[in-house]
């Protein structure tokens, strides 16, 4: 039976989250966020997202789309310390097993090649969840993902680059799709489709080769059959 996600890109607008090395949280985890709704509406998933675009989302704007509304949801998140720890970190309700958060975090830190530095859950002082995402978001089963550490220099430079960014990104919808009821299908295992185009058929050899050469100049790939 299939289940229900929603993704949270977090911070935006005006909040925008942890900051290192000139590049802002809100920025990655909208742009991670974006991909992986793409990616699991093509797999056939039921899946959502808080925010497309730079808003701004109060915590009870941003949980009011999502407590009871889902069976799951994700919220893409990077840290910041001291510019020294690094890691992935995935954090899931006191209510809730761990499983799922481990492994995300699992999949996250061999897709980037980073460290998986802890998974956890938090209690505030009346026996709560810490977390308002956690806190506010009902009977929806939350995990915050932190993909690593924005303000370290090696987890920064892991995901300014765009192959490896996306490999993390990819390798979250991997691990989602066994609990969402879908079948996982690689970019790369689909089949690209050619189509023959015929442009003309000659008697004589030197008319296809003139023609081969206007292609070519036209800026198409093109070869004679049955030269």
């Amino acid at each position: 039976m299939k289940k229900s996600l929603i993704i949270d890109a977090g911070h935006g607008g005006k909040d925008p989250g942890a900051v290192g090395f000139g590049t802002k949280e809100k920025e990655w985890t909208r742009k991670i966020s974006i991909y992986q709704y793409a990616r699991l509406r093509e797999l056939g998933a039921d899946v959502a997202l808080t925010r497309s675009t730079d808003a701004t989302l109060e915590p009870a704007q941003r949980t009011a789309q999502i407590k009871n509304k889902y069976d799951y949801c994700l919220s893409n998140h990077w840290n910041a310390f001291n510019g020294k720890a690094r890691g992935v970190e995935a954090i899931h309700s006191i209510y809730a097993g761990k499983e799922m958060a481990e492994d995300l975090a699992r999949a996250v830190s061999k897709a980037a090649g980073i460290p998986s530095r802890r998974v956890f859950s938090k209690k505030n002082s009346t026996g709560q969840d810490w977390y308002y995402m956690h806190r506010l978001t009902g009977n929806t089963r939350t995990v915050i993902l932190e993909y690593g550490f924005i303000d370290n220099r090696e987890d920064h430079a892991v995901y300014s680059r765009e192959d490896t960014f996306y490999q993390a990104a990819e390798a979250v919808v991997q691990t989602l799709c066994p609990s969402l009821g879908v079948s996982y299908v690689s970019p790369q295992s689909k089949k690209k489709q050619l189509y023959r185009v015929q442009t003309g058929a000659f008697s004589k050899i030197e008319n296809a080769e003139a023609q081969i050469r206007e292609l070519k100049r036209a800026g198409f790939d093109a070869v004679i059959l049955n030269k």
